[in-house]
């Protein structure tokens, strides 16, 4: 029996046997491609949406889900240690159902039995997208597509539904499995750490009330660089310059901005100043940071035991850091802890990323949350970064950016943040205002150098990370380690 000759298209009868579907856009409705390679097609419809089409899983027909669903049971059945692997199964399953596929129509179901038999079940077929930085199911339906977050296009609908909540449920608990745990209705929330690094998120009902709502914040197999962050336009290259020298003379940064800004991002290129041989202590609540250096301790709370970020950061103290890096400080305790240890002394420097639209702002919520006047000083310099909407001939996009660089100075009325680097929006360009005062010093004595020295070595280090676009990680930071050393600047 061939299957595609006999091709039925039945939603219903698709939905159920998959508890998802793919489905084509209608030509009619198309206006344009986009974006287009191996694994997905950006379409701009004639209404103007744009719709990402991923490439790894077709249109099924009827016949085909039903095909796919009997040889996936099968596998994950008691008889599932005969097979060597899903591919195997569906092999075997066809054999002996007396099903014969044409060789095009073999390939791609098998290419898609291994797709939905992956934890992450269908949603995999966007995993494998370094383009994506979020996957989001958001409800239950052909009105509610997966939606997914690309670096380029902003948030995206896809062209694919779940249409069961039992299917949703199973995908996350398969995720999740590796921490042992499973979202269930008396326990209807979940986070989570998939193997790849990405963070999962996921609610049902009674938390949900709009059906099952998933998020994946894709983990990137590869960081960017300090380069990759210059070619993008997120930062201009003297404003890297100069975090540089400001990583190496040990001051502590503290990077503000917006949800999804990029400011873990950010933080993780900076490190990339750090020399290697250093100690890093890292706290977080999920797993994001990635550092290049392999002298590494990670630190997580712990939900249930009452581990939080508090006392991981106060356990620090305890740890001989050379640097701490903490992913996010969000209350009055983690902030506490915070300035302790910068007051403190600890290592060379403390780092962490926090909720706020500008450094006065920052400065604003550490005062409201109890941070003493005194304290602030312990803080060098404040980064702000962005994200907003940009709108050009009628189709929105995404800007990120480095808007400001600002040192913590102390003024007559208590702690001020002075501009050192800012976004000028109109213009579109960064402005230097200049370096001066408490920052100015300490890495003027950190490379025992004066002020004139300075603007040399900083234009020179400018011309150098201009010599390494293009550079990928692991060769970037050897370049970065090797600076000064023999002919490393040639």
């Amino acid at each position: 029996m061939g299957l595609r000759t006999e091709a039925v298209f039945e939603p219903i009868e698709i939905e159920k046997a998959l508890g998802w579907r793919v489905f084509r856009l209608a030509d009619t409705e198309r206006a344009k491609t986009v974006s287009d390679n191996d694994l997905r097609e950006i379409v701009q419809m004639k209404s103007g949406k744009r719709v990402y089409v991923q490439k790894a899983i077709p249109e099924l027909s009827s016949h085909e889900a039903r095909l796919l669903r009997s040889a996936l049971e099968q596998y994950r059945g008691a008889h599932s240690k005969s097979f060597a692997g899903p591919h195997d199964a569906f092999l075997e399953f066809c054999k002996s159902s007396n099903i014969a596929l044409d060789e095009a129509q073999a390939q791609y179901l098998r290419r898609v039995i291994l797709c939905i038999s992956s934890q992450a079940g269908v949603l995999s077929a966007f995993l494998e997208d370094e383009s994506l930085e979020e996957i989001a199911v958001i409800g239950i339906g052909r009105h509610r597509p997966v939606h997914v977050f690309d670096c380029a296009f902003g948030w995206l609908e896809t062209n694919i539904y779940f249409s069961s909540e039992e299917e949703v449920r199973n995908i996350v608990n398969a995720m999740a499995s590796g921490i042992g745990r499973r979202i269930t209705f008396q326990k209807p929330r979940i986070n989570a750490v998939l193997s790849d690094g990405s963070r999962l998120n996921a609610c049902i009902e009674p938390a949900s009330v709009s059906g099952p709502c998933v998020t994946i914040r894709k983990f990137r197999k590869k960081p960017f660089t300090p380069s990759d962050l210059i070619k993008s336009g997120t930062v201009s290259a003297q404003m890297m310059a100069f975090l540089w020298m400001a990583m190496q003379a040990d001051c502590s940064l503290l990077v503000c901005g917006n949800t999804g800004s990029g400011k873990t991002t950010l933080l993780n290129s900076l490190f990339n100043f750090v020399p290697a041989t250093e100690r890093i202590i890292i706290v977080e609540e999920t797993p994001e940071v990635n550092v290049p250096h392999a002298h590494v301790v990670r630190l997580a709370t712990a939900e249930g035991i009452e581990i939080g970020m508090q006392e991981l950061i106060v356990n620090t103290l305890r740890m001989r850091p050379d640097r701490v890096l903490v992913g996010e400080v969000r209350d009055r305790s983690e902030l506490g802890a915070l300035i302790d240890t910068l007051l403190a002394g600890q290592g060379k420097g403390s780092y962490a990323t926090f909720h706020a639209q500008s450094a006065a702002d920052a400065i604003a919520r550490m005062r409201n949350m109890g941070t003493l006047e005194s304290d602030l000083a312990a803080l060098d310099i404040i980064l702000v970064q962005r994200r907003w909407s940009s709108y050009s001939a009628g189709a929105a996009s995404e800007e990120r950016r480095l808007v400001s660089v600002c040192a913590v100075e102390e003024g007559s009325a208590g702690a001020l943040a002075q501009d050192m680097f800012s976004y000028d929006f109109k213009g579109k360009e960064f402005i230097s205002h200049g370096i001066s005062g408490r920052v100015l010093e300490k890495i003027c004595r950190a490379f025992g150098i004066g002020k004139k020295e300075f603007q040399s070595e900083l234009c020179e280090r400018e011309e150098f990370l201009r010599t390494l676009e293009g550079k990928g990680g692991e060769e970037f930071f050897a370049a970065i380690q090797n600076y000064g050393k023999g002919d490393a600047r040639n």
